[in-house]
């Protein structure tokens, strides 16, 4: 009449599997997702500064330059 008592076992099973199909989707969404974030403002910061410290003339031109490559 209940399917001989399996049919709890193996939906119980199923919904276990889904779940754990979704766990792993959402896990690899989120990594993807992660990658996918815009570089952090650090380092135009950096140019910023470098080019503010270049525009009082706290730096020369070679070291202006010499820098500016290094944040490359």
């Amino acid at each position: 009449m209940h399917g001989n008592g399996w049919v709890w076992p193996m939906g119980a099973m199923m919904i276990g599997w889904l779940l754990l199909v979704l766990l792993v989707i959402t896990a690899g969404w989120a990594a993807i997702s992660y990658n996918r974030r815009p570089a952090p403002q650090g380092q135009d910061s950096a140019r910023q500064i470098l080019a503010e410290r270049y525009a009082r003339g706290e730096i020369g031109t070679e070291e202006y330059h010499r820098r500016l490559d290094a944040l490359r």
